[in-house]
């Protein structure tokens, strides 16, 4: 549902103007990009780690910078869904 401001000024929900389909192929596709923002980075710094011999440093690294990834972009999310 989308917001729409009265002319008192209160949040008047106005039904969604999408489709149902719509709205479950946008939150699939949130749900990927989460997913991706934290597992690429771990995979990549695991690659790191095999080609330099370095293991597990990379590996920890980009595990943590995808876990830093995922939770900046699901506190965006909720952000956007409360309307602050």
């Amino acid at each position: 549902m989308s917001s729409v401001l009265g002319a008192e000024g209160s949040c008047v929900k106005q039904p969604e103007s999408r489709s149902f389909v719509a709205v479950g192929v946008e939150w699939a596709s949130r749900i990927m990009t989460l997913g991706f923002e934290f597992a690429l980075p771990a995979c990549g710094g695991y690659a790191l780690d095999r080609w330099l011999g370095t293991s597990p440093w990379a590996t920890l690294g980009g595990a943590i910078l995808g876990f830093t990834a995922l939770m900046i972009h699901l506190f965006r999310i909720n952000r956007e869904g409360t309307g602050s």
